[in-house]
């Protein structure tokens, strides 16, 4: 869960305030879209109004639509079964430039024995050609992104196994990242 809270720790551990770090918290739903409207993605023949946008007045992340350079996210897509839809939510925030990118690990595709999450029925990940498939041609137009997929084992060891339940110590993650061309 991301709550505000989590910001305001982040203040005080790296000692900034809202006025010299003033980059607002934002919580939003990548399947709602009064948050985040899905519409075609920006390219360069057709790019984002050139309108300023005011970073501390959003209420959705829909005036940022094709304005953003750099996407990150961490361990969130294997938590979504709606995971086409929250691919299309972070590309149509991707700007249109070349060097555009988004990046994200994950798991090995399927539903796998040894999940994170409490629901495993839910929990979906993919392999790399799949990712590869879904991101050039289901999400972005075929041939306009690059699409780099690796799996990583990220080798667990015994400590983690007794925390989280994981029984096998080879537990891959898909290390990728999606590049405007």
């Amino acid at each position: 869960m991301i709550l505000a809270e989590f910001w305001d720790l982040g203040h005080t551990l790296f000692r900034t305030t809202p006025e010299t770090f003033p980059v607002p918290f934002f919580a939003w739903n990548a399947l709602d879209a009064t948050h985040i409207e899905i519409v075609p993605s920006f390219t360069m023949a057709n790019p984002p109004p050139t309108a300023p946008v005011s970073l501390s007045g959003l209420t959705s992340l829909n005036p940022l639509r094709g304005r953003v350079s750099a996407i990150y996210t961490a361990s969130v897509f294997h938590l979504f079964q709606q995971q086409l839809h929250l691919a299309r939510a972070l590309a149509v925030l991707l700007s249109p430039e070349p060097g555009s990118m988004i990046h994200h690990r994950l798991l090995e595709k399927g539903h796998p024995a040894t999940a994170f999450s409490d629901d495993k029925e839910g929990m979906f990940c993919h392999s790399p050609d799949s990712w590869i498939e879904l991101w050039d041609g289901m999400v972005f137009e075929k041939g306009s992104v690059r699409v780099v997929a690796t799996p990583v084992n990220m080798k667990m060891d015994k400590s983690y196994e007794r925390r989280i339940g994981v029984t096998d110590t080879d537990v891959y993650t898909l290390s990728w990242c999606v590049t405007r061309l």
